[in-house]
């Protein structure tokens, strides 16, 4: 056996140079043969990119594509083994045919394949598909909210009013499942602690859907991202209100309004205030009543006054106005007397003028304690007629008159109308 060994092995040394001849022709022929036998050959290429475009139907219909599952394929090429052996995914590419997508929707798509360059093969793959996901661009309205989250108010200030928020609607584009999901938009205004006046603050946009869940504003593109929350911040305080009696200027002589038993509808009311200018007051005043003006009737009824504040302020109790009434208005009556000319007296007439009263008399009312009206006379009116600086020229002048009733206890006043006299003015030189 050894023997055998050792004359094969000086054998193969001895022909090593003929062997390997032969194995080199040996494969010369194979792939000779091979070509001339079997030209054509199939082979896989992987890597393939996937590329997917819209449609011009699509873009005026304003469908995007939004998703594409597939990036990359594999695909069957059948052709000359020598033009074959260096091609690879880059020689190819893959086109979705979108020619058939008129709607939103996930969509199955064919794969065109293309060879890049002019290479001696056939493409074999002819079914390979693509799930492509197409959303529709919708333009919408959405009603925008403030939102205070993020403030908080100094001690002894409210918000009192309506919190309002510039603009008010905000135009959004994007999917329609995103934007279709919208309920309405927040303006939620910058970080403040200790708000302590009326403040206009920028804020940003937040969306919800109407369960008031968040979402997310990524895709979601708006007409304006600048807004505006104004906060109406007050100071509150309760005070008492008071009304104010003035004389009569038709003559009330020593009568005042502490004569008056009076009552209000409310004796308080809250009222706010955008500045610190509320501790300096320690009651409103809600008007004055003249008793020139008030008549028996006013007494039996009532007088209402109108609550009017200063500029700015708010009422917060909501009264609009407050009702003055008499518990005492049945002791009270009201009587007419006709006043003569003898009871009216002129003073400081200039001495180049003679001055006339051309009114006889005049009808006056009187209100006061019905006890106190009845035992008057006419000669307990009277008037004084002031000429002090008043301009004077021949003919007749107007004058208005004030009444005073004569007395130191009295208990009524002269009310209605502004009476009025007539005066004849002439030159004293032509007398």
């Amino acid at each position: 056996m050894n023997n055998f060994f050792n004359r094969f092995k000086r054998g193969f040394v001895r022909n090593l140079k003929t062997i390997i001849q032969a194995v080199v022709f040996s494969i010369f022929i194979w792939f000779f043969i091979s070509i001339q036998i079997f030209p054509d050959v199939s082979m896989h290429i992987e890597n393939v990119p996937v590329s997917c475009s819209p449609t011009s139907f699509m873009e005026e219909e304003k469908l995007i594509i939004t998703s594409v599952d597939t990036e990359k394929v594999t695909i069957q090429v059948e052709g000359k083994r020598y033009s074959m052996s260096e091609l690879n995914g880059e020689n190819f590419s893959g086109v979705c045919d979108m020619s058939k997508v008129y709607e939103a929707g996930e969509h199955t798509v064919p794969i065109e394949i293309k060879a890049l360059t002019d290479i001696d093969c056939k493409i074999r793959s002819t079914s390979l598909t693509a799930k492509v996901t197409v959303e529709k661009i919708i333009t919408r309205d959405i009603k925008v909210i403030p939102d205070t989250r993020n403030i908080t108010i100094a001690n002894e200030m409210q918000i009192e009013g309506d919190v309002t928020v510039s603009p008010e609607t905000i135009t959004v584009t994007g999917e329609e499942k995103l934007v279709s999901a919208i309920d309405h938009a927040s303006a939620v205004a910058d970080t403040v602690d200790g708000l302590d006046r009326s403040a206009e603050l920028p804020a940003h946009i937040v969306y919800y859907t109407s369960a008031g869940k968040e979402i997310e504003n990524s895709g979601i593109n708006a007409d304006n991202t600048d807004f505006t929350v104004s906060i109406p911040v007050y100071k509150v305080k309760t005070l008492p209100v008071q009304v104010k009696f003035t004389g009569s200027s038709t003559g009330a002589g020593s009568f005042t309004a502490e004569d008056l038993e009076y009552t209000m509808s409310i004796n308080e009311i809250t009222i706010a205030s955008p500045d610190s200018s509320i501790d300096n007051l320690d009651a409103i005043d809600i008007g004055e009543i003249s008793l020139s003006s008030l008549t028996l009737k006013d007494l039996q009824g009532g007088v209402q006054l109108p609550v009017e504040l200063p500029e700015g302020y708010k009422n917060i109790s909501g009264n609009k106005s407050i009702t003055v009434t008499f518990p005492a208005a049945d002791d009270f009556g009201q009587l007419g007397f006709t006043v003569p000319s003898d009871n009216f007296t002129i003073i400081n007439a200039p001495t180049a003028y003679d001055v006339k009263m051309l009114t006889n008399e005049i009808v006056v009312s009187v209100v006061g304690y019905s006890d106190y009206i009845q035992e008057m006379t006419p000669s307990d009116i009277y008037a004084t007629l002031n000429l002090l600086g008043m301009e004077l020229s021949e003919g007749t002048k107007t004058l208005s008159v004030t009444f005073r009733l004569k007395g130191s206890n009295v208990r009524a006043w002269v009310t209605g109308e502004e009476y009025r006299v007539e005066l004849l003015i002439t030159d004293s030189s032509d007398n």
